[in-house]
């Protein structure tokens, strides 16, 4: 038990360190940011920024699964 423990400690670091691929996913995200900053209606600008950490999260789906 202690072996599988210790395993899946290993992997999830060994996941956890920063790929080169999550820069492009992260620099669009502040891209994303960026413009919904810039809206005046906070509703409209919610909906942005919610839509950026969708958009974040597919970026990062695609990368770690790759469909």
């Amino acid at each position: 038990m202690k072996r599988v423990l210790f395993g899946l400690v290993v992997l999830v670091g060994l996941a956890a360190v920063p790929r080169t691929a999550f820069a492009g996913c992260a620099s669009d995200l502040m891209d994303c940011y960026g413009r919904a900053a810039k809206e005046d209606n906070f509703w409209i600008r919610t909906a942005m920024g919610i839509n950026c950490e969708l958009d974040y999260a597919d970026c990062i789906r695609l990368i770690l699964i790759g469909l």
